[in-house]
């Protein structure tokens, strides 16, 4: 008995689309930088969710430069979903900018709980150091 090209679609185009979706996410995960949260969450249980992650940057208030510019809050909200380097620089050209300083350090750590001895700790995933000369 022939089968349906709908039998066929079901059968192996529905698994092989899936399985692509699959790959292009862990591809992402592994070259953007990406976190397990974006595109589908896969793996979205194993980490803490990356709006616990903090921005650092020295002698300046994070909260303060996000709640008077629109700009560097949403390069912050996408540094801390994709902290690849392209949100990271531009993210610092934002902060460089809107302050009176020659040079920033922007770090981001993100928490870290080690369950078998109960302890809380950050890790530093990456940082930048810009100066305006660099822009």
């Amino acid at each position: 008995m022939p089968t349906t090209s709908k039998e066929l679609f079901l059968k192996y185009g529905i698994p092989s689309l899936a399985i692509l979706v699959i790959a292009i996410q862990f591809f992402f995960i592994k070259t953007q930088q990406l976190n397990q949260w974006k595109g589908g969450g896969y793996g979205m249980y194993t980490k803490i969710h990356f709006y616990y992650n903090q921005i650092y940057i020295p002698d300046i208030s994070v909260d303060s430069l996000a709640d008077n510019n629109n700009g560097i809050k949403n390069a912050f909200r996408m540094l801390k979903i994709m902290p690849n380097d392209a949100n990271f620089y531009k993210a610092a050209q934002l902060v460089l900018k809107a302050t009176d300083k020659d040079s920033v350090h922007l770090q981001l750590w993100e928490p870290s709980v080690n369950s078998s001895n109960g302890t809380y700790s950050r890790v530093l995933i990456n940082e930048i150091h810009l100066k305006n000369q660099d822009l």
